[in-house]
C-alpha cells in the first residue's frame, strides 16, 4: 500500500482506485475549475494533491540591445522583464511573466504562504489592489504570480494549462509577425520595405507595423511597405496611442485604400468616445486593449462593445482573468487576440490560452485568433526556456506546447545572468 502523502513529501499525490488520467478527463471535460478536480478526486481517492506554497521569488530581468529601435511615443534601449516563480514544499516550481506588485506581495504574504496553488481564484481575488473609499477592490496586482500559479497546477495534474482553462479548439496557432520599428537610419520608408520583403520572404502571411510617427509619413510608410509584400499578405499597423480622434479620422480615411486588417491604438486608451466615432466613421477594424487590467477592459471595451479586437496582455490580467475575458469576448462578439510581447515564457502561456478561445461565428471557415510573433532584437526572450517556440515550418503555425503547465521548462541559470532585482517572500 502507498503510504499517504506528508506536506514535505518529495511526491505529490496518491494514486488509488480507478486510473487517475481517466478521472482527470472526466473531471476537466464536466467543465470544473482546477481547485474543485483536487477536491473531486481526492474525495474518490483517486488524486491527492498535497501541494504548500512555501516561497515566492520575483525576478527582475533587462538586457542592452545592439540597436534601439524607434515608436511613436520612444526609442526602446534596453528590453525588460518580470518572472515570478513560486515554490512549493513537494519540489514543484510554477513560472510566470507579467506584473507583480512587489510591496502589496510583502504586505500579503499570509495570504499566500502555506496555501495550496489549487486555491489560485481565491488567491486572484485576495490580491487585488485596495480600491477607493465606498468602491470595490481594484484589479489584481500579481498577475504574473497566478500565471505561474497555472504552471504549477498544470505541473501538478500533469495536464497542460489549456487542458485546464477549458476545451482546446486547437493545436496549432497562426503568428502575425511583430516588427518594422522605426531605427536609426536616414531613409525610413526603405529600411522599412527591405524588412517587410525579408519576413514575406521567410513565408510569413501576415505583419504589423509601427505607425504614429505623422500623418504624411504614416501614410508614407504604409503605402511603400504594402507595395513591397502585395495584396497577399495580411498587414497591421500599431500607432501606439499617437493620434487624437480628428487627426486619427482624417488618417484613416486614406489609410482604408491599403486593405489594413486591423489599425491598433491610434488613440489613447481612454479616449473612448474618439474610439467609438472612429469605429463608425472608418471601414478599417479597431484594436486595443494591452495596458488596461481585466475589470478596465471589461468596463470600457467590451461591455459597451467598443472595438473589433480586443489585445489584452496576459502580464496585465494573468490566466485567471483570461478565462474570463475568452468568454465575455465570445458573447460580446469581439475578436480576441492577445498583446504578446515578452519572453518566450510570456508565449508559451498566450498560446496556451489562445488555443482555447473559442470560433467567433459558426462559419465553416471563422476568423481565427493569431499570436503576436514578435521578432525585434531580444537578447534573452529564447534564452529563457529549454523549448524553443517557432514555426513548425517557415512562416507556419505555431504549435501549442502540450507538456504539464506551460508546457516549456524554465533555465534558471539563465534567468540569473540576465537578472537585475530579486524579491525574495519571506525574505
Amino acid at each position: 500500500m502507498t503510504p499517504c502523502c506528508t506536506p514535505n513529501s518529495r511526491s505529490i499525490c496518491q494514486p488509488r482506485g480507478p486510473n487517475r488520467t481517466r478521472s482527470l478527463v472526466q473531471a476537466r471535460e464536466a467543465g470544473m475549475k482546477p481547485e474543485s478536480i483536487a477536491h473531486a478526486l481526492e474525495a474518490q481517492g483517486a488524486w491527492r494533491p498535497r501541494l504548500r506554497i512555501t516561497a515566492v521569488r520575483v525576478h527582475q530581468l533587462a538586457a542592452r540591445l545592439r540597436e534601439p529601435f524607434g515608436w511613436s511615443l520612444n526609442w526602446t534601449q534596453t528590453r525588460t522583464a518580470t518572472l515570478v516563480e513560486v515554490v512549493t514544499d513537494a519540489g514543484l516550481t510554477g513560472w510566470g511573466e507579467g506584473y507583480c506588485d512587489a510591496g502589496l506581495l510583502r504586505q500579503r504574504a499570509d495570504r499566500l504562504l502555506g496555501r495550496s496553488p489549487f486555491e489560485l481564484e481565491a488567491i486572484y481575488e485576495e490580491m487585488r489592489a485596495p480600491g477607493g473609499p465606498q468602491q470595490r477592490p481594484g484589479p489584481c496586482a500579481t498577475p504574473g504570480l497566478d500565471i505561474a500559479l497555472w504552471d504549477l497546477v498544470g505541473k501538478a495534474l500533469e495536464m497542460p494549462v489549456s487542458a485546464l482553462l477549458g476545451r482546446q479548439y486547437r493545436t496549432h496557432v497562426m503568428p502575425y509577425v511583430t516588427a518594422l520599428y522605426r531605427k536609426q537610419r536616414p531613409d525610413f520608408c526603405e529600411a522599412l520595405v527591405e524588412e517587410a520583403r525579408c519576413w514575406a520572404n521567410l513565408g510569413y502571411r501576415a505583419l504589423k507595423m509601427k505607425t504614429g510617427y505623422s500623418p504624411e509619413l504614416d501614410l508614407q510608410a504604409v503605402a511603400a511597405v504594402r507595395e513591397a509584400i502585395g495584396p497577399e499578405i495580411a498587414l497591421a499597423i500599431d500607432s501606439n496611442c499617437a493620434y487624437d480622434a480628428g487627426t486619427a479620422l482624417r488618417i484613416g480615411v486614406r489609410l482604408e485604400q491599403f486593405n489594413l486588417i486591423w489599425w491598433e491604438e491610434p488613440l489613447v486608451a481612454d479616449d473612448l468616445a474618439g474610439y467609438r466615432h472612429l469605429r463608425q466613421a472608418l471601414r478599417i477594424p479597431l484594436a486595443a486593449g494591452e495596458t488596461g487590467s481585466l475589470d478596465w477592459l471589461v468596463l470600457h471595451y467590451v461591455q459597451p462593445s467598443l472595438i473589433d479586437i480586443l489585445q489584452p496582455d496576459l502580464g496585465n490580467i494573468g490566466l485567471t482573468g483570461a478565462r474570463l475575458l475568452t468568454q465575455l469576448c465570445h458573447l460580446n462578439h469581439i475578436r480576441l487576440i492577445p498583446h504578446n510581447w515578452g519572453t518566450a515564457l510570456n508565449t508559451a502561456a498566450t498560446l496556451q490560452w489562445v488555443s482555447t478561445s473559442p470560433p467567433l461565428t459558426p462559419a465553416l471557415n471563422p476568423p481565427e485568433p493569431m499570436l503576436e510573433f514578435d521578432q525585434t532584437e531580444h537578447p534573452f526572450r529564447d534564452a529563457l526556456v529549454a523549448q524553443r517556440i517557432a514555426p513548425d515550418t517557415p512562416g507556419g503555425a505555431l504549435a501549442v506546447p502540450n507538456g504539464p503547465g506551460l508546457g516549456v521548462s524554465v533555465i534558471p541559470e539563465a534567468v540569473a545572468e540576465f537578472r537585475t532585482g530579486l524579491l525574495t517572500i519571506p525574505a
